[in-house]
């Protein structure tokens, strides 16, 4: 009897909830009908904020050209262009001079054959321009420059040395009586040359470089057998030669225009020949002077790359 009540008003129970709930659902049915149009428009505009989104965080598409590509080598540094600088530095030259007694040391008697190291040496500074080319971490290049000179040397041997390694007799004086000297000195030098190096960092090019050297030089000698003998044999050249050179360097670029260098270069411009008669003419003496024209240059320059 219990169990029968149970059941029946647990069966009221379920009919009286579904009915509650058909209830709740046509209420909101009718909600859902009279917003209809409010959550349409609602829903638009969500949708329209949603695709805004959508849109801004796509990525844009440019038009604009691609970035300009990296210099050769992809180094952030380039080589390539013109470019003018300065330079200074020191510039110290090999200058022998063999004395020859002419026809022979043993016929002259008074005078040996020997050498005067005149050795000269002085400061530099001036121009110079030039072009490179970059291709990888290779750079070629060509330049020019032109560099002023104070370089200049003096030997003097006092008294004469004789054939026979004696001294002459009589009194010396350096640089004019019983004595011999050698005199060289350069005004200007300039050289055109090729340059070839490499990058073993993006800004800096290490190199070899070579190609022609000329400069204007000053040569004088004497040898002055006053006051116990009568002769003097003088001999002076001014002229401008060509040569030769070639060395190495380091170049360091600063900026993107400016770059500086360390260099040294060394330069033969040959030998120079000259043959002095004697004063008084006595035939058939003479004496012939040669020199040896070289040098070497060391020096720092500053460039601006265009």
């Amino acid at each position: 009897m219990m169990n029968c009540r149970f059941f029946g008003w647990l069966a009221a129970a379920t009919v009286a909830f579904t009915f509650s709930c058909a209830l709740s659902a046509s209420a909101q049915t009718q909600d859902g009908d009279e917003h209809k149009s409010v959550n349409a428009q609602e829903l638009q505009q969500s949708s329209g904020e949603h695709n805004l989104l959508a849109m801004a965080s796509v990525p844009v598409a440019t038009t604009s050209e691609p970035a300009a590509a990296p210099p050769s080598g992809g180094s952030g540094f380039n080589w390539t262009g013109f470019y003018v600088g300065g330079h200074f530095g020191r510039d110290s030259g090999h200058a022998n001079m063999k004395v020859d007694p002419l026809p022979s040391a043993a016929q002259f008697v008074n005078l040996s054959t020997q050498s005067l190291h005149t050795d000269p040496a002085g400061k530099i500074g001036g121009l110079q321009g030039g072009y490179n080319l970059q291709r990888g971490p290779v750079v070629y290049g060509i330049e020019s420059d032109y560099s002023f000179s104070d370089m200049k040397g003096t030997k003097v041997i006092s008294p004469i040395v004789q054939n026979n390694g004696t001294p002459f007799p009589g009194t010396s004086v350096i640089g004019t009586a019983n004595s011999t000297v050698s005199h060289q000195d350069t005004d200007w030098i300039g050289t055109l040359r090729l340059r070839l190096g490499a990058t073993p960092v993006p800004r800096l090019l290490v190199y070899g470089t070579g190609g022609l050297a000329y400069g204007h030089v000053t040569y004088f000698a004497t040898t002055d057998f006053t006051p116990v003998g009568t002769e003097r044999y003088p001999a002076f050249a001014d002229k401008t030669r060509g040569g030769w050179c070639a060395g190495a360097g380091t170049e360091l670029g600063i900026q993107s225009h400016f770059t500086a260098r360390f260099e040294y270069l060394f330069y033969d411009l040959g030998s120079e020949i000259l043959t002095a008669k004697p004063i008084p003419p006595l035939p058939p003496f003479g004496i012939r002077y040669t020199w040896a024209t070289q040098g070497q240059i060391v020096r720092a320059a500053f460039n601006f790359k265009f």
